[in-house]
């Protein structure tokens, strides 16, 4: 059984704007984030039909120890992601897990469902995040929470498309105009766009401790 979730006022007051609409939930460390990630976003609203996406910048990454060692404090990179997308109305960078106090998928999603429950949530990922999704904590939950839609990203489709997590699900995939209305669940998309060569690992590589120490935002392309 699930604890019932600690919801700050500021996110509850939120829920009578979003009330019937249908937000794409686009979860990442973003260290740092580029413009294949906005990409993303951007393809999302058109092939998805969606009111708005929100662009999560995650406290942390459980499952990448190794990196969070070199991943830039939470203020950091929510930062340097405002500034460098300069987000829309309908594209939104926030901290809303930091202020949840989540650390994972399955314990974000329930918080908003309880925060938000008449708004329709689709999680948003790239595929390069399929190969590991069945080891994230609760992911049956997840599936059984939102609809998927799953991003092509270069070097990932073939990985991707023969997963655990795709061939356990390969009879609740469904076309991505359908994803965010339908009520079955499981359900998922995988969607091929035109590709976008932006990496975070690559920038960090390219920048070093820069990165990390460099208090100055910097405008990553």
């Amino acid at each position: 059984m699930h604890r019932k979730p600690s919801i700050p006022i500021s996110i509850y007051s939120d829920a009578a704007r979003w009330r019937g609409r249908t937000v794409g939930l686009y979860g990442g460390s973003f260290n740092p984030v580029h413009k294949g990630h906005f990409h993303i976003a951007h393809q999302a609203l058109k092939r998805l039909e969606l009111d708005a996406v929100w662009m999560m910048v995650s406290p942390g990454n459980p499952l990448k120890i190794l990196d969070n060692m070199d991943m830039a404090p939470a203020q950091k990179r929510l930062s340097h992601t405002r500034e460098t997308l300069r987000p829309t109305r309908r594209i939104q960078v926030t901290d809303i897990e930091t202020r949840l106090g989540t650390h994972f998928t399955a314990e974000t999603l329930r918080a908003l469902k309880h925060a938000m429950p008449h708004t329709r949530f689709v999680w948003i990922m790239g595929a390069d995040n399929m190969a590991s999704f069945t080891r994230w904590k609760d992911w049956q939950g997840i599936l059984k929470t939102v609809p998927i839609a799953i991003f092509d990203r270069p070097g990932y489709t073939i990985r991707g498309l023969s997963s655990r997590l795709t061939q356990m699900t390969r009879y609740h995939r469904t076309v991505p105009c359908n994803l965010a209305r339908t009520t079955r669940r499981p359900a998922w998309s995988f969607l091929a766009i035109p590709r976008h060569k932006g990496s975070a690992t690559m920038i960090r590589n390219r920048l070093g401790q820069l990165w990390i120490a460099d208090h100055h935002e910097r405008r990553i392309s």
